[in-house]
């Protein structure tokens, strides 16, 4: 890590580590950045680290791996991990009782469907099933959003190919459906 770098981490500044790895165009900068915040216990720069690990630049994937395999991040990885099992155990318990109380309590999930799931042809006009999306709402799951997803495909001109759906999912959890907050 450069010395600016490690002068931040020292002050424990947060805030100007996040800046320089988000908008810094250097991306060793941004790594060392975001190496800086897990040293100081910031999940996003772990978070960073990861997306860097999946770079199509392999100089990228190849630093943020050393950063993530050096000892003292390794140590903060998994103290980060263990306080994020931590709290997310606390939360469900705390979903639990709300349960037992009779309050509501919500899960949510993503998934992607391909366009030839989604679309049929519909020559009768009666619309048509999306089976994964049925055995979902038969679970209890609602689509509450959906995000398109195109690809662009370059022919002379861009144009946009429908690719598939983000469906967002909602569960509202009832009494007896604990045991399904412990997987979650």
């Amino acid at each position: 890590m450069g010395s600016q770098i490690n002068d931040l981490v020292k002050m424990g500044d947060v805030e100007t580590l996040y800046e320089l790895m988000t908008e810094d165009e250097d991306w060793m900068t941004q790594l060392d950045a975001a190496e800086g915040l897990v040293k100081l216990g910031d999940r996003r720069g772990l978070d960073f680290l990861f997306s860097a690990e999946q770079s199509e630049e392999k100089d990228i994937r190849q630093v943020a791996k050393e950063i993530l395999d050096s000892p003292e991040v390794a140590q903060k990885r998994e103290y980060l991990e263990a306080e994020e099992k931590r709290e997310h155990q606390t939360k469900i318990e705390a979903a639990k009782k709300r349960l037992g109380k009779g309050q509501k309590v919500f899960r949510y999930k993503m998934i992607f469907l391909s366009s030839s799931d989604i679309l049929d042809e519909d020559l009768a006009g009666k619309g048509f099933d999306v089976p994964a999306l049925t055995e979902h709402g038969f679970e209890g799951w609602e689509v509450v959003n959906i995000i398109p997803r195109r690809r662009q495909i370059l022919t002379g001109a861009v144009d946009d190919t429908f690719t598939g759906a983000y469906f967002l999912l909602k569960k509202e959890m009832n009494p007896e459906e604990t045991s399904e907050l412990d997987e979650a």
